[in-house]
């Protein structure tokens, strides 16, 4: 394995590989830092571009703009009280405090600082564990994969929101959609409704892009108001040098390394993701802390708790997408559709059929967590002066890249029109309070699911009750109820305690 590693790292070390690195770092970082946007919508706005490059170039700069996203939205959630993406959510707690403490620069890069940590734990576990899984994974069957994906779907129970009843329409739209298009097995023509558009099935850049580009800039048109003149953040914060900070950050080590350990181990989870990790990490090291007291004052173990969890989730997402094709959360489904696009199918044979491209990508994930900290590092002022652009300016934009990255995949301007659509769709689920993320989920996971159950039967001679006559297959299956009777559970007492 250290051979293969030593090998993909001569692969990618080459100017196109680390300048897309670097790029898309520095793209994530703008992006991230700005409220409202998040890496999310940037990866649907440009993986587009990626198609049309080298898989270890246009990759890499996705998994760069993924990780600079992550860590930038904690700029403007220290600075402004505003998060740059829902995963700097719990930062901005005691991020914000510290900022009206005059201690943004301790903040900022102690967030930078826990972010390289978690980042690394992440990576790390992405390297030796997704060889590991795969050499089980290809012993997986039809009937496996259909388990292991009804249990993934189950994770929809905890993107949802306060309503799970939401997230299981918002689901249940996202399976409906995605069996529009041309039965897999029988090849017949489904839910066309006669359009010859519709056979191929929906796009999944055009429905992203929708989803999270044109419903965020219809969301931030309400917010619009008088032009006022901006804040020059950059000139009231102080940045201690890098020994200080380390010296800073090194007496709340523990808090760090325990967040990047929860990061990795939520991340590996499928479905949940960046949003859930940076609140468990927060409520542990609260509980864990000699003073918890502080936290929402402006502790610092309440900046570096969040930020090494939500980055750690960056590589260890990537481990079920790679291994079972599962995406980790709703980034990971973007990139799994990229690496589609690049005929690269993400599964348990995928690292044994492209070992080479899948190592080389291992070790841009490496690269990018050390781009990450230099780049973060040197323009931090930058991200800082980019909360000052214009709204109007900066989500005309934003729309021009939506309509250019959507049309440039299979110049289609049919695909413009469902991006649209779903663009209105998304609005009108964000102002009833559902999630979109289940939505997507479903969407990606639907095709597997439905392919694996229909092979799966006709292996069994639609004998459905021989799937707890597989071990996996029935383990798995277990489990999946296992969590749906404690959701139940947890659901239960949520309700019985606020009647009370």
């Amino acid at each position: 394995m250290l051979e293969d590693l030593l090998s993909a790292a001569i692969l990618v070390f080459n100017w196109q590989t680390l300048i897309a690195i670097s790029l898309g770092t520095i793209v994530g970082l703008m992006i991230g830092a700005i409220p409202g946007l998040s890496a999310t919508m940037g990866m649907a706005l440009l993986s587009p571009f990626t198609f049309f490059v080298d898989p270890l170039v246009g990759i890499p700069f996705l998994i760069g703009l993924f990780k600079g996203g992550t860590f930038g939205g904690s700029v403007s959630a220290i600075l402004i009280g505003t998060p740059g993406t829902a995963a700097n959510a719990a930062t901005l707690l005691d991020g914000y405090e510290m900022r009206k403490k005059g201690k943004a620069g301790d903040a900022i890069l102690g967030a930078l600082h826990a972010s390289l940590v978690g980042d690394f734990f992440g990576t790390v576990a992405l390297i030796f564990g997704a060889p590991a899984l795969a050499l089980i994974a290809i012993k997986f069957g039809p009937l496996e994969f259909f388990s292991l994906i009804l249990f993934s779907l189950t994770m929809i129970c905890y993107v949802s929101g306060p309503s799970l009843a939401k997230g299981v329409l918002a689901a249940t739209m996202g399976l409906l959609f995605a069996l529009i298009g041309t039965d897999p097995l029988g090849g017949t023509p489904r839910l066309t409704f006669g359009l010859l558009e519709l056979q191929g099935g929906l796009n999944v850049i055009a429905l992203v892009t929708g989803l999270f580009g044109i419903t965020e800039v219809l969301i931030q048109i309400e917010k619009f108001g008088p032009i006022e003149k901006a804040k020059n953040f950059s000139k009231d914060v102080y940045l201690s040098s890098i020994k200080e900070n380390i010296s800073l950050v090194s007496k709340h080590l523990r808090t760090i390394i325990r967040s990047s350990m929860i990061g990795t181990f939520i991340g590996a989870l499928p479905g949940i993701g960046s949003e859930t990790s940076p609140w468990v990490a927060y409520g542990l090291a609260k509980r864990a802390s000699k003073k918890p007291e502080n936290f929402g004052k402006g502790s610092l173990d309440g900046v570096l708790a969040p930020e090494a969890a939500n980055n750690a989730v960056c590589g260890a997402a990537m481990i079920p997408m790679l291994v079972f094709g599962i995406p980790g959360d709703i980034v990971t489904a973007i990139l799994m559709s990229a690496l589609i696009a690049q005929g690269l199918q993400p599964g348990p044979f995928l690292i044994v059929e492209h070992r080479e491209v899948i190592y080389g990508l291992f070790m841009s994930v490496l690269f990018a967590t050390f781009a990450l900290y230099i780049f973060g590092r040197l323009t931090l002022r930058w991200w800082m002066k980019i909360l000052t652009i214009p709204p109007a300016l900066l989500y005309s934009l934003i729309v021009a890249f939506c309509v250019v990255g959507t049309y440039s995949v299979k110049t289609s301007s049919f695909d413009l029109a469902v991006m649209f659509v779903f663009g209105v769709i998304g609005y009108i689920f964000r102002k009833l309070d559902i999630a979109l993320a289940p939505m997507l989920l479903a969407f990606v996971l639907a095709k597997i699911l439905e392919e694996s159950l229909r092979r799966g039967l006709v292996m069994v001679d639609g004998n459905l009750m021989a799937i707890l006559q597989r071990p996996i297959a029935a383990t798995i299956l277990f489990l999946t109820l296992l969590v749906l009777i404690t959701f139940a559970i947890i659901e239960f007492k949520k309700r019985k305690n606020s009647k009370t």
